[in-house]
């Protein structure tokens, strides 16, 4: 493949990457993505949920039913106290009218990208490149000038578009000179694994579930291997935290610590805990998600808290609009204002949805006062109750509102 028949070249082989690929291969659009890492994909959590405007995306291309296949259906999500008796359960039976999907799937991020690296890998329209890494961009009037660097190689590449989705320390977006403004927490959270069966430890535990308490918030969330748990705001489990010795392993201190803050839930238990991991929650957007020839979708464009699953599913929004934006211009003639179409679009819903539904949600769930944590808690369960509210409770939850108020453009569609 000579540089002149690359058309769009895409940086990382992330999810949103892959299905930035995967879309435009849909609609004979040449593809390069490279990758700087090896071909692997680990098995590091990040996200694992998949809304249900997701899944009605990953469905065009499908991607749906293997994810389907390999995840957990959720049903309900609850809200919980370690103090508290009252639930909060919100039935996701109550989005039947509103979407194919009416439930959350619990599906690994890194489950995800073996499914769509195995896609790409398959494609012959998407040449996937792992060993191979950005060095340098020159954006002109008509094509992008790329220095790769892999494996004591180097070559050069002009593609007339590049896709910047190297996540949140994007080589492409600091080679550009698109800053990155917003805040990052002071306190990481802590997420570890267990193979125990959390369901008959608490009862009536929900398959996401989560939980307020004197010494900060949790989520417990059933995977198809694993009950994962998240454990945010408190400050003796943080002190120990940052002793992570980046292995992936728990210490014995780690292990005391993780027990003690989980026994509050679940009564005190012979722990199993696995794939100890340890982040900062960011809030940040790229000031701009175009310049140039050069475009930025996923986490190197917006970044925020791994709450409920916003992150990753805002990700693979971004890169399906883009998608489709991008195949218009290269294969039904529309004009390059798609791609600032692109950009305001998904800046703004970055902007006005997914930062603040992050940032209002985990700050409501941090409350350590008792008093404050009753009082929300019966506000949840009110909602719960009331079965149209419950209902816009989980439209929004589930990014069904933000994608109705902004849908997300067809594949191969003419303008």
């Amino acid at each position: 493949m000579s540089a002149t028949d690359v058309e769009v070249l895409v940086v990382g082989a992330g999810p949103v990457g892959l299905v930035a690929a995967l879309g435009l291969a849909a609609q004979k659009v040449v593809v390069t993505v490279v990758e700087a890492g090896p071909p692997g994909t680990g098995s590091e959590w990040r996200g694992s949920t998949l809304h249900p405007p997701t899944l009605e995306l990953l469905d065009t291309l499908g991607l749906a039913e293997p994810a389907m296949a390999g995840g957990i259906r959720v049903d309900r999500v609850q809200y919980r106290d370690a103090q508290l008796d009252a639930v909060a359960s919100f039935d996701y039976a109550l989005l039947a009218h509103d979407t194919r999907f009416p439930f959350r799937l619990q599906f690994e991020q890194y489950k995800l990208l073996r499914v769509l690296r195995q896609r790409a890998a398959a494609h012959p329209g998407v040449d996937l490149r792992f060993g191979t890494r950005l060095a340098a961009i020159e954006s002109g009037d008509d094509q992008v000038t790329c220095l790769l660097e892999g494996e004591g190689t180097r070559q050069c590449l002009a593609p007339r578009w590049l896709v910047g989705a190297d996540g949140s320390h994007s080589t492409v977006r600091k080679a550009m000179g698109i800053d990155f403004e917003g805040t990052s927490a002071a306190d990481p959270s802590v997420v570890v694994a267990t193979p125990l069966d959390l369901s008959a430890m608490v009862a009536g535990l929900a398959s996401v579930s989560y939980w307020t308490g004197p010494r900060g918030r949790s989520s417990f969330i059933r995977t198809s291997d694993v009950w994962r748990v998240a454990l945010t705001g408190d400050h003796e489990l943080m002190a120990v935290a940052g002793q992570d010795p980046g292995d992936g392993s728990v210490d014995r201190r780690q292990r005391q610590a993780i027990a003690e803050r989980l026994g509050a839930i679940t009564g005190e238990q012979p722990w199993e805990l696995r794939q100890y991991q340890t982040y900062r929650n960011h809030h940040r957007v790229a000031g701009t998600f175009r310049r140039g020839r050069v475009v930025l979708a996923g986490d190197a464009a917006h970044i925020t808290s791994t709450l409920g699953g916003t992150g990753l599913n805002s990700g693979v929004h971004d890169a399906f609009e883009l998608a489709a934006r991008l195949g218009r211009v290269l294969r039904h003639g529309a004009g390059e204002e798609e791609l600032d179409r692109y950009a305001a679009i998904r800046r703004r819903v970055a902007v006005e949805v997914a930062i603040p539904m992050t940032r209002q949600a985990g700050q409501a769930a941090e409350h350590r006062d008792l008093d404050a944590r009753r009082s929300r808690l019966a506000a949840l369960c009110r909602l719960a109750g009331d079965g149209d509210a419950a209902r816009a409770f989980l439209r929004r939850a589930s990014m069904i509102e933000a994608t109705r108020l902004h849908p997300v453009s067809p594949l191969g569609a003419a303008s």
